[in-house]
């Protein structure tokens, strides 16, 4: 019963195996065609953003103006937040901010990033 040889088992699933790698790398795609349809939107849009007209153009500043001013309140109401606590408070929220932003920065990269990221040679 048992006839097949090994040998043939083995070319089998190589031959199967060249067969799938053909087919997946027989096609080229590129991410990023100029001709793909995101690319004339932006071009689209960007050409329109120079096409203003000055009722336009003054919403525009309007909003940017209010943003600012949105910014700067937020600034303001921070500083006050923090001039209403005790010498201690400010001190113990100043260190924890601290501590804070060395965690965030000091984070490893996701798994995946870094199993599959080509290794300087040192």
């Amino acid at each position: 019963m048992n006839t097949i040889k090994k040998s043939n088992i083995r070319s089998g699933y190589f031959g199967i195996l060249i067969a799938f790698l053909f087919v997946m790398l027989g096609n080229k795609v590129h991410a990023q065609d100029a001709n793909s349809d995101d690319v004339k939107n932006h071009v689209q849009e960007h050409s329109q953003k120079a096409k203003l007209t000055p009722a336009q153009k003054k919403l525009v500043k309007a909003k940017k103006a209010q943003e600012k001013k949105a910014k700067k309140a937020e600034k303001a109401a921070l500083k006050q937040h923090m001039k209403d606590q005790t010498p201690e408070t400010r001190k113990r929220m100043k260190q924890d901010a601290k501590e804070a932003k060395h965690n965030r920065e000091h984070t490893r990269e996701f798994f995946l990033k870094r199993w599959f990221t080509k290794k300087s040679p040192k």
